[in-house]
């Protein structure tokens, strides 16, 4: 009977407290990749933009440093997250994951020459506005959209690539410029452009929509940051449902 008294807790001070607790700790949602592609400087003729789903040929896509091979720009990956944020309401943590793999020119990441790759938004629409032979009514070269579209990168939106397997990016501060409206263009650049390990890299990732089929491989994971005064009242609940306990020890 006495450790039936002890956790005797009123239901309405349980309730309160785990209401606020489920509140500030709100599972994450993982968003999928809705199309992903990629630009470079060894993509001659029209067909500048490639690793579109109908494209069944690219499994691997690739983001280089800047002027590899001699060449102007770098290669860069444009995803695409064609997502409702309106439910969102504060703001969030968000982690692109990705799949880091071989590029297939001999220029990979390794544990001893380590990449730095950073994840970028973009102030356009890199789909619609680069001119090519999925888009001839684009107003810019894939080279112009590299230099002018792309916009600085946060300090913790880099990762140091070592090597094959998932990889993390944190993207917080794009995906909530997404949530206030700051910028409407849903993607994000991962591009080369801050290694500065005087390095080559053209390092691969695995394309996610390869042939029309999601694969999996590129995510997002979003979660609500609870307010301050959230974290209070989560405090507050806990310390009443304690003082219940002790009362309730007490009186046995």
């Amino acid at each position: 009977m006495r450790i039936n008294r002890v956790l005797a807790v009123p239901a309405l001070t349980f309730a309160l407290a785990l209401g606020f607790s489920q509140t500030a700790l709100a599972a994450p949602t993982v968003i999928p990749v809705t199309e992903d592609v990629m630009t470079s400087s060894f993509f001659i003729g029209a067909n500048a933009v490639r690793g579109y789903g109908v494209e069944s040929n690219r499994a691997v896509m690739r983001v280089s440093t800047e002027g590899a091979s001699g060449l102007g720009g770098a290669e860069t990956i444009y995803l695409n997250f064609d997502y409702d944020f309106s439910s969102y309401v504060g703001p969030v943590s968000a982690t692109l994951t990705m799949q880091s793999a071989d590029g297939g020119f001999g220029a990979n990441a390794t544990a001893t020459t380590p990449f730095l790759v950073s994840a970028h938004g973009v102030d356009a629409n890199p789909f619609t506005s680069i001119s090519d032979d999925t888009n001839p009514s684009g107003t810019v070269s894939w080279l112009n959209f590299y230099n002018s579209n792309i916009l600085a990168a946060d300090s913790l939106a880099s990762t140091s690539i070592q090597g094959f397997g998932a990889v993390a990016f944190d993207v917080s501060v794009i995906v909530n410029s997404w949530i206030s409206g700051a910028n409407n263009n849903q993607f994000i650049a991962l591009t080369g452009k801050n290694d500065i390990s005087g390095n080559e890299f053209m390092h691969g990732f695995l394309n996610n929509n390869n042939g029309g089929t999601a694969m999996g491989y590129t995510y997002l994971t979003v979660t609500a940051v609870p307010e301050p005064e959230t974290y209070a009242m989560v405090l507050t609940g806990l310390a009443l449902m304690g003082t219940r306990i002790r009362r309730q020890k007490n009186k046995a």
